[in-house]
């Protein structure tokens, strides 16, 4: 079912290139930095994450988008007790976390310089969660949407007439969800874009 989500939405944001001159889409490779309760869950940076944005121009320095990401997080936590309601499991830990957020956004692009863009911008939306445990032979797995507030800054190099590069810092806040806790990180974008 996720996947589904996933490949209908790059898909989308695919073809959509073709109602708007003046847009452009990318493909970023995004590191994750997790904070607050996914933190807790899963401490380490994750270099396994990929975002696909679409946006058109609607004035020379303001521009509207959809976008959809994925997220993953792993650590090993080695020999621990895990309580779930009234039960208690002790073994291997480990912790996993995928996280998918969709989104529109909107960005404000400054400076005069028809290569290089600095650019700020927010996104809205929401984020699918899937936290998992698997310690010793069992597994706790528990998952849910929450809304989502993505704050970016970063800036765009066009290398060429409709090429270019992307680099971006961007904070994905996730409200709270029942079971899962607020699953809030942080993430550098690399990527690529192609301008239409």
């Amino acid at each position: 079912m996720k996947m589904k989500i996933f490949l209908t939405a790059i898909f989308s944001l695919i073809c959509a290139q073709g109602f708007s001159q003046n847009s452009f889409g990318s493909v970023n490779y995004s590191i994750g930095f997790p904070s607050g309760d996914l933190k807790d869950f899963t401490g380490n940076t994750s270099g396994r994450g990929v975002a696909v944005d679409y946006a058109f121009m609607l004035k020379s320095n303001v521009s509207v988008g959809l976008g959809i990401g994925l997220q993953t997080f792993y650590e090993e936590k080695g020999y621990s007790s895990l309580t779930d309601g009234t039960q208690t499991f002790s073994g291997n830990q480990f912790n996993y976390v995928n996280a998918l957020p969709i989104y529109v956004n909107g960005a404000y692009y400054f400076g005069n310089s028809s290569n290089v863009m600095p650019y700020i911008g927010v996104g809205i939306g929401t984020m699918y969660v899937n936290k998992r445990a698997d310690i010793g032979i069992f597994e706790i797995e528990n998952d849910g949407w929450a809304f989502l507030v993505k704050p970016e800054v970063g800036f765009q190099y066009k290398a060429a007439s409709n090429i270019g590069l992307n680099l971006s810092y961007r904070y994905n806040y996730a409200s709270d969800i029942d079971n899962v806790g607020s699953m809030t990180y942080s993430s550098i974008m690399i990527g690529a874009i192609w301008f239409y």
